[in-house]
């Protein structure tokens, strides 16, 4: 049986984007507005954590004076 495809930080965002516009809404029942809760936290913390990955693996390049490039781990505000 072949594996499903995993979805996309992108595919993943827009479906969270949607559920959260259907429980804005106020129209879905109680049980419709549980598994769309469920489902989005798990959404949520899919894309979290593909962006704490991303975070991870980024660097800021430098150009310096004497024209060598430098690589530096990227220190963003608030982080750990």
């Amino acid at each position: 049986m072949p594996r499903k495809k995993e979805a996309s930080f992108e595919e993943n965002l827009a479906e969270l984007e949607q559920i959260v516009d259907k429980l804005e809404s106020g129209e879905a029942s109680l049980k419709d507005v549980i598994n769309n809760y469920t489902l989005g936290m798990e959404l949520s913390r899919k894309c979290l954590a593909e962006l704490k990955s991303v975070e991870d693996k980024m660097n800021v390049i430098l150009s310096e004076e004497d024209g060598k490039v430098v690589e530096m781990p990227l220190e963003l505000e608030g982080g750990q």
